[in-house]
Formats: C-alpha cells, sequence, structure tokens
C-alpha cells in the first residue's frame, strides 16, 4: 500500500511566506509515496493545492493540517492500490466500496464521513486538472459520461456560510458531530464486555479488567472530556469515598478540571453512587498493591511500570479494545465523547422528571437546562437544546427510559446475566461457558457492594 512519509526539517525557504521565525525551522512537509516507492504526482499536487500553494505553504492552512489531510488521503490512495485502480477509473461505486473498506476497518461513522469528503475533493480536484478525462460532475443536469456525482452542501458557523462536498455515499451514516448520539444502556453493557473479547488484549488479567471498568466509569458518572477524566486523581477518589460505611449520602468526587471552553480552568463537582465509587477504588487498590513505591496520583498507570500514562494514550485506548471486539460494528458509530452525550442527556432527563412530578410546569425546559448547566458548566442554555430534546422523549411514557434508581453498576450487571441465561436457553453457549459468566458476573456484583475502603 501507499504510505506518507513526512520531511521533518526541509528547505522551504524560497517559498514560505509566514512572518513566524520558526516556522522553516519547525515546518514539516508531507508526501505521499505509491507501493512501490515512486511519486504519487496526482496526490501530492493535492496536497499542495490544499495547503495554499506552492508560494503560500503553511499560511492557512497551517502544516500540521496539511499533514492530517495527508494521512487522511494516504487511506483512500492505499485502497485504490489495493482495489488495482487508478485515479482516473473511479467511479460512484468506488466510493461505496471505500465505505465498506472504512467500515471494515473499525472507523466509525463520523470518521468515514470526513475521510470520504476529502476523497471527494481529490477526485473534484484532478477532475479540474484533467478535464479532459471526465472524472466527476457536481451539476446532474449535466451528468454526460461522467463518473462521479457529487453535489455541493452548505452549512452556517455564525454569519459565515460553509460549503463541502457531499455524495449519495455518506446518506445513513450517524454524524456525532451534528446529532447527539449517547450512549445507552445496552451499548453500555456491550463497552463493557468488549474488554472481554478484543484482540488487543488477548489474555485479560485483573489489571486490564478493573482500568477499563474504572475508565469506562469515570466516563460515565462524570460525563468528562479526556483530557479532564486524565487529571481525576486516586486521592480525589478516596477522598470522595471517605464516610462510605457511615454516611447514607452518596459520595461526591469534587475538584473535576475544566479543560475547554468559557469555564476552562475552574472546576466541578458530581454526585455518584457507592457502586461506582467501589469499581474505582477496586483498580485503585490493584495499582498501589502492583506498585507500592507509586510517586505520582495518577489513577491510569502502565502495567509494566506503572508510570502514568499519557491522555493522547488513554484518548485511543478505547477506540482499540473497541475494534479488536466482536462489539465493533455495533458501537463503531460511538467514541469517548458520546459518554458526555450521555451524562448530559440523562442529567437533563431526571431534572425534566424530578420538575415534573412536583407538579411545576412552568418554564421546565429553561429549569432543567439550567440545572444541568450547574454541573456540566455549559456556557449556555443554547448549547443544551439537542440534549433537551433528547431528554424530553426520554421521558415519555412510551419511550426509552435510561433512568432508574437501580444504580448502573448492578443494573448492567443484572441484564448480563439475563443474557446468559438467554444464551443458554437458546443453546448459544454451552453449560459451562455459562456458569463461568455467571460466577463472575456474580463476583463482580459482590465487589461493588462490599464496602471496604481500606
Amino acid at each position: 500500500m501507499s504510505k506518507v512519509v513526512i520531511a521533518s526539517q526541509p528547505n522551504l525557504g524560497n517559498i514560505l511566506t509566514s512572518s513566524r521565525p520558526n516556522d522553516q525551522h519547525n515546518c514539516k512537509l508531507p508526501m505521499i509515496l505509491k507501493e512501490d516507492g515512486s511519486f504519487d504526482w496526482n496526490a501530492n499536487s493535492f496536497l499542495t493545492n490544499s495547503g495554499g500553494g506552492a508560494s503560500t505553504y503553511n499560511i492557512k492552512p497551517l502544516a500540521n493540517t496539511v499533514i492530517k489531510k495527508a494521512y487522511s488521503l494516504n487511506l483512500f490512495c492505499s485502497f485504490l492500490e489495493l482495489e488495482a485502480s487508478d485515479i482516473a477509473e473511479v467511479d460512484d461505486s468506488t466510493l461505496y466500496l471505500f465505505v465498506d473498506h472504512l467500515k471494515d476497518r473499525g472507523v466509525n461513522d463520523d470518521t468515514i464521513t470526513k475521510h470520504v469528503r476529502l476523497a471527494i475533493e481529490y477526485i473534484a480536484y484532478i477532475s479540474a486538472i484533467q478535464p479532459e478525462i471526465r472524472l466527476a460532475c457536481c451539476d446532474n443536469k449535466d451528468a454526460g459520461d461522467y463518473r462521479v456525482h457529487y453535489t455541493t452542501k452548505f452549512f452556517k458557523k455564525g454569519n459565515i456560510e460553509i460549503s463541502f462536498l457531499d455524495h449519495s455515499c455518506l446518506q445513513g451514516l450517524i454524524h456525532i458531530s451534528t446529532d447527539v448520539e449517547y450512549i445507552r444502556d445496552y451499548q453500555l453493557e456491550m463497552w463493557l464486555d468488549a474488554i472481554n473479547c478484543t484482540t488487543y488484549h488477548p489474555d485479560v488479567d485483573d489489571f486490564l479488567l478493573s482500568r477499563w471498568q474504572a475508565f469506562t466509569t469515570l466516563l460515565d458518572i462524570t460525563g468528562s472530556r479526556i483530557s479532564e477524566v486524565h487529571q481525576i486523581t486516586r486521592s480525589m477518589i478516596k477522598e470522595a469515598a471517605k464516610g462510605l460505611l457511615s454516611s447514607n449520602k452518596n459520595p461526591v468526587i469534587r475538584n473535576i478540571p475544566i479543560s475547554k471552553g468559557k469555564y476552562k480552568g475552574k472546576h466541578r463537582e458530581v454526585v455518584t453512587t457507592k457502586e461506582d465509587i467501589q469499581v474505582l477504588l477496586w483498580h485503585i487498590q490493584i495499582v498501589e498493591s502492583m506498585f507500592p513505591d507509586i510517586s505520582h496520583d495518577a489513577i491510569f498507570v502502565d502495567s509494566r511500570s506503572g508510570k502514568a500514562i499519557k491522555s493522547s494514550y488513554l484518548k485511543n485506548y478505547a477506540k482499540k479494545v473497541i475494534n479488536g471486539s466482536k462489539y465493533c460494528r455495533d458501537l463503531r458509530h460511538l467514541s469517548n465523547h458520546s459518554f458526555r452525550h450521555r451524562f448530559i442527556t440523562l442529567t437533563v432527563a431526571k431534572a425534566i422528571k424530578k420538575i415534573a412530578d412536583s407538579g411545576s410546569f412552568h418554564n421546565i425546559l429553561t429549569v432543567a437546562a439550567n440545572a444541568c448547566r450547574k454541573i456540566t458548566m455549559h456556557a449556555s442554555n443554547d448549547t443544551l437544546s439537542s440534549y433537551i430534546h433528547l431528554a424530553s422523549e426520554m421521558n415519555q411514557p412510551d419511550g426509552p427510559s435510561e433512568d432508574s434508581q437501580m444504580p448502573t453498576q448492578i443494573k448492567v450487571r443484572l441484564k448480563r446475566m439475563l443474557k446468559i441465561a438467554n444464551d443458554l436457553t437458546s443453546d448459544e453457549i454451552d453449560r459451562n461457558e455459562a456458569l463461568d459468566s455467571i460466577l463472575t458476573t456474580l463476583s463482580e456484583l459482590r465487589r461493588i457492594s462490599i464496602l471496604n475502603t481500606e
């Protein structure tokens, strides 16, 4: 397949026109090479054009953005080589096959859309500089014998209208960036079970299992971004766990950092359950028993050295586990950020239900949004409009209610046991496998129910 090579310190003194003094030293130049090592003139011509042209490289967009485009475009170039096809031979069916190819790689729908739209830009560019090959057409009224038929669409960002290219192969894909997609309970069950059936970890021990459950739990109960979850410490969890045995109040995780938005640099707190805290404490106890001389306060550590893992590793970890599991297709449109959508949606839904149960219906949605803002620290109620719509549907009598008095940690395990029973009845698993799964789940239930805070 083709590959991207990066020139780390190219001599671009003759074409760089930026006033930034470090550009000549820090600017990197991507190039796409074919499988046989030859220079892909078409692909690199497109990258040069996308980078602003031969005389304005690294002005707008910056070189880092062009590098990202290079890796995205290389996926399409590699696909064409895999299909033994040339850019001039591409047609509408090629783009449909490219979508299927990306799905088979475990790419989520939102990312597929980005890769395909860049591929369409590439096709449109080649068609413009080589009109004689009649490659692509944007006007359906004059399609003629063009091979690719795309459309131009627009969206508004503030007062600015921005255009983008679209194709029928993208219809039906779920776009997280425009439609709020939160994790439902049944998807949370699959997410938690993915660690047990992923090729990324062929052998799962208690450390890996507890880390996965702790990571998922923090995403679920805090609604935090990955950069924020990474900064939650063992001391914060231990502080929240104080009084679990002597108090009837739910524990509170305090000083959760806010890394983006209007309230960047400030902190917030969330109320959670004793069961959630127990899951976190289980992993913390394993970490501290494995590395008794640990000097940092991070929750998530390298299994070999005990060093705190980087935020970038944590960001990609879930994708690697999920993509290597049997739930790859079912969860491909979800990401770490989907837990934030889940947290906000459920928070708004609970606020609406509480207000409605009290008999007060005056500005109920505004009141619910305000209640949610105190927890999530959104800048305004306008940013919560999509969540309010979902939460209102959730609270309908026949709606898909996700709310329950039963703690999520217990609920998902009870549902897992019911599924095991159904699989046994339908002969999908044998009695020994069912018994092992039931005992494992019971062990987890016992662990989160016994409040051992030592």
